[in-house]
């Protein structure tokens, strides 16, 4: 504040301390204020924001700070809207002792708004086309700082450079124009990547990932991961086809392997497929694609052979906010898929399935919901192949049961898998500590041929610890409709939605 008539004393205490008396007076007041912006940026709807909330009006008490600030605002905005040769005609403050005031005259021209100029991209490594086709501006549009921002996370995000700056090149920018330089160094020609984990439905896990993330000038790259886990071990391989956007516009042709041994299902599944990705405005994504597939298989006390041609989709969008912990959001995932003998697979059906997640904070309060269905039309579920049928149970899906063991049994009283999925989970979080939440939760669904199996329950508590990748979850839940073993600890790692 402006207090430009305070007196300070000193004096001695009877203990010979020195004693500081200081006296304020009576602030300074603001007496004229003339803040005026003149130029091509005087009309701009930010800069009128900033005129209409400035703290400089007449008969009000006067602040530096309240004057810094405002001609911090305007400076910042010009750089960020390309007013390069913007400056301060006048930035005075005249004070007035006799009449406790200061006169504010405060005159900004912003001169003209610069525009995008030519785009440079300097890689051999991928085709510059690629590139410029993710910037959401192109030459001729008005300067923005801020796009220039959305472009570099743009490029960060295709995985292809390790080093990634995009620069407007200020000094040689000339006749209203600023050239824009980026500058890209690839990754490594091949990546490696090693994993571990651990969680009550498969155990200890472990996962191996090669990638080349630049295979060639177009942009494609290559990726093979293999996980391994005691009942349940896959390799994949996938080869990436970009098209104009290498970000979310591509084919991935993958083939892959995957063998299990859990309960009472053994199955052995070799697996080619086709997939086209783009995105849709809103952030949906939808795919679709093409698979061969063939499973050998035990379910229960049968086993089985076959040979599967499937074309279907996928459809999915995650919103969120708050980063790695975020407190508001939800995930929608829904997909079909389609087999008949009309194009030579062995089991006709339409498989279909869908998972809802939300999650609603307030302070330390937090809500999580999901909603997960899915359904089979056609043939027996007998003559599905056993890892297309549905099962319920453990960590993700009822807890207080084991990992995939809610289903119908079979004449010898084994698992046999299901038509239809129903599974739900509502959770209440309270935060008691920085890092710490506690939980309480009701699970509850089936996994069923006819609806007449009973809806299985599971109630518990649990705690959860924020890491970086996604709480830690440690829960202790109750099984109401499993007598054999009722009380289950259930242990996994991973972002709520």
């Amino acid at each position: 504040m402006g207090y430009y008539k305070s007196t300070i004393k000193f004096e001695e205490d009877d203990k010979q301390r020195l004693v500081v008396n200081v006296d304020l007076g009576e602030p300074l007041l603001i007496g004229e204020s003339n803040v005026i912006v003149k130029g091509a940026g005087a009309q701009a709807p930010e800069v009128l924001s900033i005129l209409q909330n400035n703290q400089l009006e007449p008969n009000q008490l006067f602040s530096h700070q309240a004057y810094d600030k405002l001609k911090s605002e305007l400076s910042r905005l010009s750089v960020r809207y390309g007013y390069f040769d913007a400056g301060f005609e006048v930035s005075e403050v005249k004070v007035s002792l006799a009449r406790n005031t200061a006169d504010i005259n405060l005159v900004y021209l912003t001169g003209e708004r610069y525009t995008f100029g030519n785009i440079e991209v300097q890689t051999e490594d991928v085709n510059p086309a690629m590139i410029l086709d993710l910037a959401e501006f192109k030459t001729g549009d008005a300067f923005d700082s801020v796009k220039l921002g959305e472009f570099s996370q743009q490029i960060s995000e295709t995985d292809y450079f390790k080093s990634i700056s995009v620069r407007p090149l200020m000094e040689s920018r000339e006749q209203q124009k600023v050239d824009i330089e980026v500058g890209l160094v690839r990754k490594e020609k091949n990546s490696y990547e090693l994993g571990a984990g651990v969680s009550t439905d498969v155990g200890v896990r472990a996962s191996a990932k090669w990638t080349r993330p630049i295979v060639n000038s177009n942009g494609h790259s290559i990726t093979s991961e293999l996980e391994l886990s005691l009942p349940k071990q896959q390799v994949y391989a996938s080869y990436r086809i970009p098209h104009e956007n290498p970000i979310d516009d591509f084919t991935d042709l993958q083939i892959g392997y995957v063998r299990e041994d859990k309960n009472d299902t053994k199955s052995t599944k070799y697996v080619a497929s086709g997939t086209r990705n783009w995105r849709w405005d809103g952030d949906w994504y939808p795919s679709l694609f093409l698979r061969f597939q063939r499973e050998d298989y035990i379910q229960g006390s049968t086993s089985d052979s076959k040979d599967l041609i499937i074309p279907g989709g996928n459809i999915s969008r995650l919103r969120s906010r708050g980063g790695l912990d975020p407190n508001w959001g939800d995930n929608i995932q829904a997909s079909a898929e389609f087999s008949n003998s009309l194009w030579a697979s062995d089991v006709d059906f339409v498989r279909l399935t869908t998972v809802n997640k939300i999650l609603r904070s307030t302070n330390k309060h937090r809500f999580v919901g999901r909603l997960e269905l899915g359904g089979i039309f056609g043939d027996p579920i007998e003559d599905i192949p056993a890892s297309m049928r549905f099962f319920a149970g453990g960590d993700q899906s009822i807890r207080g049961y084991g990992h995939k063991t809610i289903s119908p049994l079979d004449e010898s009283g084994q698992l046999l898998g299901a038509s239809y999925l129903a599974t739900s989970t509502i959770e209440y979080n309270y935060q008691f500590l920085d890092k710490w939440r506690a939980a309480i939760f009701v699970d509850a669904g089936t996994a069923t041929n006819d609806f007449t199996d009973p809806i299985s329950i599971g109630t518990g508590v649990g705690v959860r610890w924020i890491t970086p990748v996604g709480p830690l979850r440690l829960d202790f839940a109750y099984g109401h409709q499993n007598p054999d073993s009722p009380w289950q600890i259930h242990f996994s790692i991973g972002p709520d939605l």
